[in-house]
């Protein structure tokens, strides 16, 4: 596991449950993707946690869901966690979005 912790005390990374987080106080917790389950084409898919488009940023805060951009689609959950574990890491595409 890698984390990257800036000057101003933000924590970016990947982690599972096994950090007890609430031991250092506060958090604020800003989720860099939701995997989700389309019922209508019956597949898993990998959604943005913060949207690039001002007005699915608005949408977003309006409904209280995410609305993110689709980021990757595929037929299990377990492929789903994969990519999405992937494309966040250190070096991957997702890792300097932030």
């Amino acid at each position: 596991m890698k984390l990257r912790i800036t000057a101003d005390g933000v924590v970016q990374g990947l982690w599972d449950d096994g950090i007890n987080w609430t031991a250092l106080g506060h958090l604020t917790i800003q989720r860099a993707s939701h995997v989700e389950f389309c019922d209508r084409r019956q597949r898993w898919y990998v959604r943005a946690g913060r949207p690039q488009r001002w007005w699915r940023r608005i949408l977003q805060r309006i409904l209280r869901r995410p609305c993110g951009e689709i980021l990757h689609w595929t037929t299990t959950r377990a492929a789903a966690l994969a990519w999405e574990i992937e494309h966040y890491a250190p070096g991957g595409p997702g890792w300097q979005q932030r």
